[in-house]
């Protein structure tokens, strides 16, 4: 029995501005694939994160409508490396991730037309976390745009927060991966750190939406490690972190096939028939459970702080 009856990826933009009106790349793409309804996924080019977001959401909703189980994940960090709640002054726990969202959702701001303030927010966090006007971890911002507390260098890993806690550059998930990037970087080739201060928010906004909240979980934070991640019967919404490095040769290989892909909707369309393939051989629970390699304490780190990436590389 498969875990899931659908599933939604996103492919998401930090973009300070509206998307060209054409589709293109480096914008918003939501993949949707639904079984026993398309053959195909459904993919959807949007010039703005919040039409993006409004699309994932009226889909979320029409599937717990109609008592589905759906797997969704956008392909931005879910967490920071452990020490990031300590270092906010924020509460310790099983909840620790969640503390982090909220103070991030209640920082950030995205405007209809795409206009966000993630350098300003890391400039503020930055301050908190050195207790002073110093730099912090968060790093890289325009050449022309000088902020307090942001430097567009990096400033050197593990970073000492004030009262002595150390940063990590990487989580444990990404230490293995070699094309990983780092939470703290926010701007340049593979900069996720201003996707995620962007994107974190939304992601609490749906995870918290009134008609959602009761039937929706985040793996891992809340789940825990587990090969059974879903209820035999919906309506069920699990969150889940992916990165286009798990199916980059199945990206490829769509646009060999079919040239006319954009590499972005060529990405989230290959997660969906990813997904749904080995949720249809039952092997899709194996990449929920606990990643091998980890000790009990990076186990707790994934769980409380760090998040884990659907389907990356288990040592």
């Amino acid at each position: 029995m498969s875990l899931f009856d659908a599933y939604v990826f996103i492919d998401w933009s930090a973009a300070n501005r509206p998307s060209l009106r054409e589709p293109t790349e480096n914008a918003v793409w939501v993949g949707a694939l639904t079984l026993g309804l398309h053959e195909h996924p459904e993919t959807t080019y949007h010039r703005t994160r919040g039409d993006g977001v409004s699309r994932v959401l009226s889909v979320l909703m029409g599937h717990v409508e109609e008592d589905r189980r759906v797997l969704v994940g956008f392909d931005f960090p879910y967490g920071y490396p452990s020490g990031f709640a300590r270092a906010l002054g924020l509460p310790l726990g099983p909840r620790s991730w969640w503390e982090v969202w909220a103070q991030l959702a209640r920082r950030a701001q995205d405007t209809p037309n795409n206009v966000n303030n993630r350098f300003a927010v890391a400039a503020e966090l930055n301050s908190i976390i050195v207790g002073g006007g110093q730099p912090g971890p968060f790093w890289g911002c325009p050449p022309r745009r000088v902020i307090e507390n942001l430097q567009r260098c990096s400033p050197g890993f593990p970073f000492r927060a004030a009262g002595g806690v150390q940063l990590p550059r990487l989580r444990v998930v990404e230490i293995p991966l070699p094309k990983a990037q780092e939470t703290w970087k926010l701007l340049g080739i593979g900069s996720v750190g201003g996707q995620a201060l962007v994107g974190i928010p939304y992601v609490h906004m749906l995870r918290s939406h009134c008609k959602l909240t009761g039937c929706s979980q985040v793996w891992p934070f809340e789940t825990g490690f587990t090969q059974s991640p879903s209820p035999d019967k919906g309506p069920f919404i699990l969150h889940a972190e992916i990165w286009p490095g798990v199916i980059a040769k199945r990206t490829e290989g769509l646009r060999t096939t079919d040239p006319l892909l954009i590499p972005d909707q060529a990405q989230v369309r290959a997660t969906c028939e990813w997904a749904a393939e080995l949720d249809a051989r039952n092997e899709l629970g194996q990449l929920f459970s606990t990643p091998n390699g980890l000790n009990r304490q990076q186990i707790q780190i994934c769980i409380e702080e760090e998040g884990w990436i659907l389907g990356a590389i288990q040592r």
